[in-house]
């Protein structure tokens, strides 16, 4: 299940005819060990030590799971526009799909002994198709022209079933992917479907999505029947073998049970939110996706106990702040799920609570009042006030809005990418500071009156005077840069994604050093702008962090003769 937002199609596929609060008691922090070794592929410059902060992950983001025939759990992925194979029990995550094919919000797998046994099908929400891959075969489009498709099941005879979620009629499909008939229209306007399954009794078990409602289908006749209602805000259901049903409860992470003996439903187990669907494993064992941590957790359906799976902490990592947290010195990072707080010293990453994903974000700014963020995907500007946890200043009238920082008295300075403006947004309105820029992404300020814009189309960083718009350019011939830091001896740190580099240059004499290469700061294959801010910031001892996008990573940087606490801690 995902939130609407823009969609990126893709083309070359055959198609089949026919938040929290800030007290600690309201986040949650996750420990991680840094390593000392830098990370595979990376290559530091001349003097610089590279170190991993946060550890690489493979998944962006999980939705809907699903097991494969051979035990195998499948994970689906719209950000990394991939399906995923999981081992449940190492934990091991590999690439089932990639991108761009690979965009899924569910899969579903045919069942043994039928015609459709072994066709992987999934749903790729925002470009609006059911996509196939038969065993041997390659991705190949099964229903085209579907928008906001989202969940998908196989009976037990291997007739396949999909629905359109939030597209207007909340269409029931069946599909022929073996014989190739016509779809089928089972139903519409009978309420949104999420991610469902089939029982014994041959009816499809669904959640009414919004509602606090499971019903059952019979799929031939088109008929609902209501089975369980208070389990919260259910966002996937599936049938035990015994008939029992487990659905997830969205915004709060409870798993409800609902006895196929018509006792009242309860709730097995409580964990993080937001938890997005759930499979049965053969033995019984519950397995649930938390879509913002792209973690897995496999839950006891009898005592309620839980294990970690797969462990995650992010979705995509993006822009960077220097921040605090409980008066403690943080890196704030960007996500699309939500931005979230890591310890420099030892990659801790905190997350606030769930608050229908307000945190929604691709760059940051903070400072002891206010956070303002961006956001890619929605184009929206947000500005919280940190005591009291309430939005002071919304705006979505900023266009394609990336880059984000915060003045002394609390005004934010946006950059718009799509306009090449540079904008002031108060809760009085916006103004226009500047114009004529080249695909602005990130911002740093010099001071309430100068800026530094890189500017990704034009392969340049230029300074801008907040007060009449003049630009002067420090530094050009840059391969689309994105994030922006200054180093205490007055360098400038330039992030060039596409590239995997991150670069030092001297704005006096031109010169320009490579701190690193072979990063994962690319977007490619991601299901985000190219334009998206890569994060980069220099804490006041001089160690850069850069936020790597492509693997879920933060590295660590510290140039010899600087002063790296972190350096001199280890």
């Amino acid at each position: 299940m995902r939130l609407p937002r823009q969609s990126h199609r893709h083309a070359g596929l055959p198609r089949r005819r026919a938040s929290a609060r800030w007290a600690a008691a309201l986040v949650v922090a996750i420990p991680l060990a840094s390593s000392a070794a830098p990370p595979p592929g990376a290559v530091a410059g001349s003097g610089v030590t590279l170190e991993v902060l946060v550890p690489p992950a493979l998944m962006h983001a999980i939705e809907g799971i699903n097991f494969d025939l051979d035990g195998t759990l499948l994970g689906t992925s719209i950000h990394g526009q991939s399906v995923y194979r999981i081992d449940v029990g190492t934990g091991r995550v590999s690439v089932a799909v990639g991108p761009p094919h690979g965009e899924s919000d569910d899969v579903a797998v045919g069942p043994a002994g039928t015609p459709a046994a072994g066709i992987l099908a999934w749903t790729a929400q925002f470009t609006g198709e059911v996509r196939i891959q038969r065993p041997g075969g390659v991705p190949e489009v099964a229903l085209p022209n579907a928008p906001r498709v989202n969940p998908i099941a196989f009976s037990a005879d291997g007739r396949l079933f999909t629905a359109q979620v939030g597209a207007g009629d909340d269409t029931l499909w069946e599909l022929d992917p073996v014989g190739g008939k016509p779809p089928r229209r089972v139903a519409s306007g009978k309420g949104r479907l999420n991610g469902f399954g089939f029982g014994t009794d041959g009816r499809l078990y669904a959640p009414q999505f919004g509602t606090d409602r499971l019903v059952a289908i019979d799929v031939d006749r088109g008929e609902y029947t209501t089975i369980a209602t208070g389990v919260g805000s259910p966002a996937a259901a599936k049938v035990a073998p015994n008939g029992d049903v487990f659905s997830v409860d969205y915004l709060k992470g409870d798993l409800w049970l609902t006895p196929k003996s018509g006792a009242a439903p309860s709730i097995v187990a409580s964990m993080r939110e937001p938890i997005d669907s759930l499979a049965i494993g053969r033995d019984g064992t519950v397995y649930v996706s938390n879509v913002a941590d792209s973690s897995v957790l496999a839950v006891d359906p009898v005592t309620g106990r839980s294990r970690t799976v797969v462990h995650g902490v992010f979705t995509v990592p993006l822009g960077m702040a220097l921040a605090t947290l409980d008066g403690a010195p943080r890196l704030l990072v960007a996500d699309p799920f939500g931005y979230r707080f890591v310890d420099a010293k030892d990659g801790t990453v905190t997350r606030p609570n769930w608050a229908a994903n307000r945190g929604a974000s691709s760059a940051v700014a903070a400072d002891a009042r206010f956070i303002a963020y961006s956001a890619s995907g929605s184009g929206r500007v947000r500005q919280i006030d940190r005591a009291s946890d309430s939005v002071v200043v919304e705006s979505t009238a900023v266009g394609t809005p990336r880059g984000i920082a915060l003045t002394s008295q609390g005004a934010m300075i946006v950059a718009d990418a799509r306009e090449g403006r540079l904008l002031r947004v108060t809760a009085q309105g916006i103004a226009t500071l500047a114009t004529g820029l080249e695909e602005p992404v990130a911002l740093l300020l010099e001071n309430d009156g100068v800026a530094l814009v890189s500017e990704a189309r034009a392969g340049r960083v230029t300074r801008v005077d907040l007060a009449n718009g003049g630009r002067t350019t420090l530094a050009d011939g840059l391969a689309r840069p994105t994030g922006l830091a200054r180093l205490p001896d007055g360098r400038l740190v330039v992030v060039e994604p596409d590239l995997g580099r991150v670069v030092a240059v001297d704005l006096r004499s031109g010169a320009r050093t490579i701190l690193a290469t072979g990063l994962k700061l690319s977007l490619e294959g991601l299901d985000l702008p190219k334009n998206t801010n890569a994060g980069v910031v220099v804490d006041r001892d001089g160690t850069i962090f850069v936020a790597c996008p492509g693997d879920n990573s933060i590295v660590s940087m510290s140039i010899a003769g600087g002063r790296s606490i972190r350096g001199k801690s280890r």
